[in-house]
């Protein structure tokens, strides 16, 4: 007979029990922490376990497998693979790191300070072990287990490991398929890995190399993932001028590890070791992970190229205050070469509610005849600039200007001045008319330092090739004319360099108003919190 007392009696038990269990496991339930990692029993669960991990950490997800890595080399092979090409389809800002160190009674040491553990349902009796492999006694915690609790599908076969493994590459903004790269040989390796990280002039060919981080950087992070993942082996990250680095002198590598695309680079890689003396390299080969976010113009593969096209139109560096000029109206400085596309770019920042100022334009309004800049022009460079109605023959000035680079600097030090004071004179109208953003547009921004009058420098790139195309059709410049102006502005890798955000309408229109879209979007929450 059903007796609500005795019910009622059952349920507070049952509860009671419930309670006692999570506040045992102390089992998170609030935001998201920082940086979390992950304990596995099965190594072939990995993946899934992680992919129901992800939604806990916002920063770094470690993942560690709670068994040895030499009985399961094969399995954690696959994994790495799934891990790193799949998880980031789910979160590609979240810095994913499987730990390949053989477990030990030694505590876990990681580069990033671990605010969560979790763990499979099997290891929640090894709790308080748990808590002692990362030294930390009150930790937030979470079971994690999977729905369907599958494990992956392993396809078994031997996996060879060596003393000393060496790979290579650019590694800039080290992302997943770089990890995967590097996860493959630390796996085969017993004691040392060798990675050469290529150095300026092996990069010039690459997308949007200016923007690859500097040598010092891309080392400082390929060391900082390997020694979170095993920091028992030995590394050596060097940079390399040439496709061989340390393999074509160093006796004790044994296997090269490298990706399909340069696969080729194998064969001249052991040509040489033949050459020196040395033995051949045994090669490791691995797959190209997919990229599932790319756009029309990029890559099919995670690759670089990709992360620093989604670079452009985003603030590469934040906004420093100017205290030299007014607070508003908001002046972005558009900086250029010739022929890189800033009109292009200026006509798509008037359509978001920019007001413009075009620098170039100003001097054309300064060399009228009758003013004291056209008198000062002939006097400097001759009558013969002058054409028959008073006006300043810009193409005779361009190439005596243009070939000759005293002249060229005598050219800047009166024109400069005029047009700067005449461009503040214009900011300032505009601002009194109402306007918020004024962007004042010059080829020379750089070089005269105009962005010392500027919020904010934006910069406009394309490929030199390219500009040199373009300036020859528009301008019907010959070929060696065109390159001597170009030659004569700052390097795409000068604009980059101070600039805070970086533009290239090299590709569709589409892929440059997404730019401008990125941009407008990233200065109107800017602006929003300044007063």
């Amino acid at each position: 007979m059903y007796n609500p007392l005795i019910a009622l009696a059952v349920a507070v038990v049952f509860l009671s029990i419930s309670l006692s269990y999570f506040k045992i496991l102390n089992f998170h339930t609030g935001p998201m922490a920082c940086n979390g990692i992950l304990f596995v029993s099965n190594a072939s669960r990995a993946y899934n376990l992680s992919l129901k991990s992800i939604r806990y950490v916002k920063d770094v997800l470690y993942i560690n497998y709670f068994g040895k890595k030499e009985n399961s080399i094969s399995v954690l092979s696959k994994q790495i693979e799934d891990i790193y090409s799949k998880v980031a389809v789910q979160r590609p800002n979240l810095d994913v790191r499987f730990m390949l160190k053989a477990i030990t009674e030694q505590e876990i040491k990681t580069n990033h300070n671990v605010d969560l553990l979790l763990f499979d349902m099997d290891l929640s009796c090894k709790m308080d072990t748990l808590r002692t492999k990362i030294n930390k006694k009150h930790i937030k915690t979470q079971c994690v287990e999977s729905e369907d609790n599958v494990e992956s599908v392993i396809d078994e076969q031997d996996v060879n490991s060596y003393d000393c493994v060496v790979l290579g590459g650019t590694f800039d903004r080290l992302h997943n398929g770089h990890k995967i790269l590097l996860s493959q040989s630390v796996l085969r390796a017993k004691k040392h890995v060798t990675v050469g990280v290529t150095d300026v002039n092996m990069i010039k060919s690459k997308t949007l190399w200016e923007l690859i981080q500097p040598i010092e950087e891309r080392i400082a992070a390929v060391y900082d993932f390997l020694t979170d993942i095993d920091p028992d082996l030995e590394y050596n990250v060097v940079p390399i001028s040439d496709m061989y680095g340390p393999t074509k002198d160093d006796p004790r590598l044994q296997l090269l590890v490298l990706s399909e695309e340069t696969a080729r680079a194998a064969g001249k890689i052991n040509d040489k070791r033949k050459e020196n003396g040395l033995k051949e390299l045994e090669v490791f080969t691995i797959g190209l992970a997919k990229d599932e976010r790319k756009a029309a113009e990029e890559e099919a593969k995670l690759s670089s190229s990709n992360q620093r096209m989604r670079l452009l139109g985003t603030f590469l560096r934040p906004p420093q205050a100017n205290p030299n000029i007014p607070d508003w109206p908001y002046v972005i400085g558009l900086a250029g070469g010739i022929a890189s596309g800033k009109s292009s770019i200026i006509d798509k920042l008037k359509l978001k509610g920019a007001a413009t100022i075009n620098c170039d334009t100003i001097a054309h309004d300064l060399y009228r005849p009758g003013l004291t800049l056209n008198r000062t022009l002939a006097d400097t460079f001759g009558d013969e600039i002058i054409t028959s109605s008073g006006e300043v023959d810009r193409s005779r000035l361009g190439q005596i200007v243009f070939s000759d680079k005293n002249q060229l600097e005598t050219l800047n030090k009166i024109v400069w001045p005029a047009v700067i004071n005449e461009a503040k004179n214009r900011i300032r109208a505009l601002g009194e008319q109402g306007h918020r953003v004024v962007v004042m547009e010059a080829a020379v921004m750089v070089r005269a330092k105009w962005y010392e009058y500027c919020h904010q420098l934006w910069s406009v790139i394309i490929p030199p090739e390219e500009a040199v195309r373009r300036l020859q059709e528009r301008n019907g410049l010959t070929e060696e004319q065109a390159r001597q102006r170009i030659a004569a502005q700052p390097t795409n890798q000068e604009q980059v360099a101070i600039a805070n955000v970086v533009f290239s309408p090299y590709w569709s229109y589409e892929h440059t108003q997404a730019q401008i879209d990125r941009v407008w979007t990233e200065l109107e929450r800017y602006l929003s919190d300044r007063h």
